[in-house]
């Protein structure tokens, strides 16, 4: 687990281009915490793009990496593209390791 904040997700904006802040760690606490986020903003029609703000994420696991999957995968089901923005250089290597970053869209 990670030493930093439990993690908050707040969506900060609406219409076809909504963006989520994700703030502290993305470990196993973190599943519980954006998926119902990703669905309540999936379920508005006029959605069209998800974007992820991970810069402020101190720390990501597994786990962490499996919620942003499950994230993309269900937005992709409804047709609406999902990319992770401002992503800081520790998670960009994680991401770049593991072969994720192409797969969830990392735009800095």
């Amino acid at each position: 687990m990670g030493t930093g904040p439990s993690t908050a997700v707040v969506v900060l904006d609406g219409g076809p281009i909504v963006e989520i802040l994700l703030e502290g760690d993305l470990d196993l606490a973190v599943a519980p915490l954006l998926a119902p986020v990703v669905r309540r903003v999936l379920a508005d029609p006029a959605v069209r793009s998800i974007e992820l703000d991970v810069a402020l994420v101190a720390f990501c696991d597994s786990s962490g990496l499996s919620a942003l999957l499950n994230a993309r995968n269900r937005a992709a089901e409804k047709g609406v593209s999902l990319r992770l923005v401002r992503v800081g250089a520790r998670l960009e290597r994680l991401l770049t390791a593991t072969g994720l970053g192409r797969v969830l869209g990392v735009a800095n």
